[in-house]
């Protein structure tokens, strides 16, 4: 996968999920490094300091993704890497997951359990929110305010990532392209506005996109 175009989760998410009075919490977090998701683990373990386990995944992406997990003293194979499982079937970089657990009497078994992490690390990456990401084309365009109505509703019909209109003496719109449809946009800008607009190339940003 490029890094020019990756998945991840859109924002940091927790979910409580119950298996025979086993207790299983599981946190997701977006991270950008290594040091970054052995910080967040850290938080969870000192949150939670009473728990019987700690189980982890994460990757890291970059010309080479770093992956990295564990069981935390369940049995090898049950937790650790059904957790990264869960990062693998989606192709999500750039995500640590923590399924911490507390143990509620009744043993699981290697099947229970590994369905149980499993669950728990999936429940949390939906509602964290998988998302695409790419390295865009960012533009400001500047145009009349009687143009501004019509040329947002273009933008938007045609797919465009469109950032919030920065108001001045003309409204200063930030609009979002693939470094291939850099032509095509800016032949669409002067055709919408007549060649009214003013644009600007801002540069190079990492920007989310739909899946």
């Amino acid at each position: 996968m490029s890094r020019r175009n990756w998945k991840t989760v859109e924002k940091y998410a927790r979910i409580e999920y119950e298996v025979k009075k086993s207790v299983f919490i599981a946190d997701v977090f977006p991270v950008t490094s290594s040091e970054e998701a052995t910080d967040f683990l850290r938080q969870i373990k000192k949150e939670f300091p009473d728990a019987r386990h700690h189980v982890y995944a994460w990757r890291v992406g970059g010309e080479t993704v770093e992956q990295r997990y564990s069981d935390d003293g369940e049995p090898s194979g049950t937790a650790g890497m059904p957790v990264l499982d869960v990062l693998l079937h989606q192709e999500l970089d750039d995500v640590l997951v923590v399924v911490t657990r507390y143990f509620g009497g009744i043993l699981l078994g290697t099947g229970g359990l590994t369905r149980a992490y499993s669950t728990a690390a999936s429940m949390g990456v939906e509602k964290a929110g998988p998302c695409r990401m790419e390295m865009l084309h960012l533009f400001h365009v500047a145009l009349d305010y009687s143009l501004s109505e019509k040329f947002q509703y273009a933008v938007k019909k045609q797919g465009y990532v469109m950032g919030d209109v920065i108001y001045e003496a003309r409204p200063v719109i930030p609009i979002a392209c693939r470094k291939e449809e850099k032509e095509e946009f800016l032949t669409f800008v002067n055709d919408i506005t007549s060649g009214r607009a003013e644009v600007t190339f801002i540069g190079e940003q990492q920007m989310k996109t739909a899946l």
